[in-house]
């Protein structure tokens, strides 16, 4: 299989329920993905999702269901949120567990300021992180997305800026809509240019990319010995916590 997908996959949606999760899901039958997403409670979640997405039960926080929610898919879009460490970091270690030798293309939601690490918000800025090195020590192919804040954006941003270097401290505020989050999420699952690239995402003067190939071909790949983001600055993987590199060892095969 080839690192990109296309109309007709099987992506599954990670946070579907979810502000921008939602916007992904209906973004992915636009561009005619077959959709799979995982709940916590799917009458719940059939109230709210289109009748076409196919629920499984499942629970990043447990395990619960995430063998079932990957078989045979295609690409998974994370867009969740939850308790740092059990569900933003561990619950990324779980499900690409649950993967075993399959190899979906992976679109990742963090945060920006994630690669500089910060104790605020109960340390989940240093979870996110860990969770974009463990999605590079697994080598799966991926784009990992790290939005402004949300719907942050003034009037006169009606477009977009990719950026890299993870330069931008968290207290500048510089925002983003969400649903320019979640069309880049998808867009990345079918552009090989945008394989193995993270970057910062927010709202600017001027215009949304016209042509998503030309502006991921823009930007530098990964750095894939330091599982760090291009450009990145800030938190060594050395500095990582014993755990956390247990965790990217196992991964590292």
């Amino acid at each position: 299989m080839t690192s990109t997908i296309s109309a007709g996959a099987t992506v599954l949606a990670i946070g579907a329920t979810g502000s921008i999760g939602r916007l992904v899901v209906d973004d992915l039958i636009r561009h005619g993905f077959a959709v799979r997403a995982l709940v916590r409670d799917p009458s719940r979640a059939r109230a709210t999702l289109p009748d076409s997405v196919d629920l499984v039960r499942g629970d990043l926080a447990t395990g619960e269901g995430l063998a079932d929610a990957v078989a045979a898919v295609d690409g998974i879009v994370f867009t969740h949120g939850g308790d740092p460490r059990t569900v933003d970091y561990e619950g990324v270690a779980r499900l690409i567990d649950a993967l075993g030798e399959s190899r979906p293309r992976i679109a990742l939601m963090t945060s920006m300021s994630v690669s500089v690490g910060s104790d605020v918000y109960g340390g989940v800025l240093h979870w996110k992180r860990r969770s974009e090195r463990l999605v590079r020590a697994a080598g799966l192919p991926h784009t990992i997305v790290r939005p402004g804040w949300f719907d942050n954006e003034t009037a006169d941003q009606t477009g977009l800026v990719l950026e890299q270097g993870d330069a931008t401290p968290l207290n500048d505020r510089r925002g983003v809509a969400r649903v320019d989050i979640a069309r880049t999420l998808v867009a990345s699952l079918t552009s090989d240019a945008a394989t193995d690239v993270t970057l910062e995402l927010f709202a600017a003067p001027g215009a949304k990319p016209s042509d998503w190939a030309a502006a991921f071909a823009a930007l530098d790949k990964d750095d894939a010995e330091a599982l760090a983001g291009a450009h990145d600055a800030g938190v060594a993987l050395a500095d990582e916590p014993d755990e956390v590199l247990a965790d990217i060892d196992r991964l590292r095969g």
